[in-house]
């Protein structure tokens, strides 16, 4: 059994006042046998020494994200810092982290880290939870697929690293104090684990009932649909895509080894009239249009927290919504983090909850068995 405790700081001036305000929400001496930590923070806080400093004084490996917003089941804040700690007498947890990658190198330094960290223990990991760079010239499903390769299918739950600077140029990652631009972390969690992993992405009256396929791409560039121009086609189906409005057409993608659909996003709109996607667009796919507004992330929210409040026994609740839809609630932005805090912080049960870049977790395959997926727009959920 793993038990979950959790901490936050809004203070940014004073460092020690922050560690020892962290320090005192949890009673360390309640720990169990081996111990864990993740943190959610605001830039600052790497930059400032306070992350470093405070994985320093405490007595087991940390894993973290910047992110835009952190909350646990006392507060939320966008300029917070939030620890939560995972504790137990049989699940041990070791933690890594990569070099700096880039196209060059992820490949090599996904698999040197999981031999790093494989190589401390004497078993394979039950799940791993990985936080990973934003790269611009690596997309994040190349990185996710990387690391799957390397743990052999090993369950991956985890996040693509964002902030308040919607350009991304200044995320990181931690791992044990150490902080990088963009380095991948992962923290091996071995013993009885048996996670339960929850995606809730659009609505089903958000998705158009007509399906389309891929007929040109090259990776997670989409080039062509039905045999028309990308652009063409959209249009036809009154859809103009532009470099303002990019990040506001989700696809559903019916991957070939997939039971359920998976949402992934526009990124980049090229000369060409090409678009960069969030994730691998196979020519020969089918795929959905879908829409996104307040009223399907509301009701997306509504339906992951369901799932989890209909898991009784839960004792680790961990959450990675997307930004974008932080970002597509406008003005109303923490009306998901408040719908959060509502339906989780009167249960008795501790949560944490960070927002993501790019959503990494298992999906059911059409095999039956969990694959590694990366995902866009999506509530995601990690139970223990």
């Amino acid at each position: 059994m793993i038990e979950m405790y959790t901490a936050r700081t809004s203070e940014i001036d004073e460092l020690d006042d922050a560690i020892q305000e962290i320090k005192g929400q949890i009673d360390f001496s309640a720990l169990k046998k081996y111990s864990g930590g993740l943190i959610f923070c605001h830039i600052d806080f790497i930059d400032i020494g306070m992350v470093a400093k405070l994985c320093e004084e405490l007595p087991f490996p940390i894993i973290g994200m910047t992110s835009m917003a952190g909350a646990d089941e006392h507060g939320y804040g966008l300029y917070d810092l939030t620890l939560t700690v995972l504790t137990s007498d049989e699940v041990r947890f070791e933690v890594g982290m990569s070099e700096n990658i880039n196209r060059d190198n992820y490949l090599a330094e996904t698999d040197r880290l999981y031999r790093a960290v494989r190589g401390k223990v004497d078993s394979d990991p039950a799940m791993i939870i990985t936080f990973m760079p934003h790269v611009r010239d690596v997309a994040g499903y190349e990185v996710v697929a990387a690391m799957d390769t390397a743990c052999h299918g090993i369950p991956l739950w985890g996040s693509i690293t964002n902030n308040i600077d919607f350009n991304y140029e200044t995320v990181e990652t931690v791992c044990n104090g150490k902080s990088r631009r963009a380095g991948v972390a992962m923290m091996f969690l071995m013993g009885p684990v048996e996670p339960k992993f929850i995606v809730s992405s659009l609505p089903a009256r958000s998705i158009s009932g007509s399906r389309a396929l891929i007929t040109k791409s090259s990776g997670s560039i989409l080039r062509e649909i039905n045999d028309t121009p990308v652009l063409e086609y959209l249009a036809k189906m009154g859809l103009v895509i532009t470099k303002e409005n990019i990040t506001t057409t989700p696809l559903m993608m019916y991957y070939a080894d997939a039971k359920e659909p998976v949402a992934l996003g526009f990124y980049t709109l090229f000369e060409d009239g090409s678009l960069l996607t969030g994730g691998e667009m196979p020519e020969g796919t089918s795929f959905a249009v879908g829409s996104i507004d307040a009223e399907g992330i509301y009701e997306s929210a509504e339906a992951g927290l369901e799932s989890i409040l209909a898991i009784p026994d839960r004792n680790v609740t961990l959450l990675l919504p997307c930004v974008t839809r932080y970002l597509m609630l406008s003005p109303n932005q923490e009306g998901e983090l408040q719908l959060i805090q509502s339906r989780l912080s009167n249960t008795g049960k501790p949560y944490m909850m960070g927002y993501s870049g790019g959503e990494i977790c298992p999906m059911p395959g059409a095999d039956g068995k969990l694959h590694n997926r990366f995902h866009n727009y999506t509530f995601c959920a990690c139970i223990l």
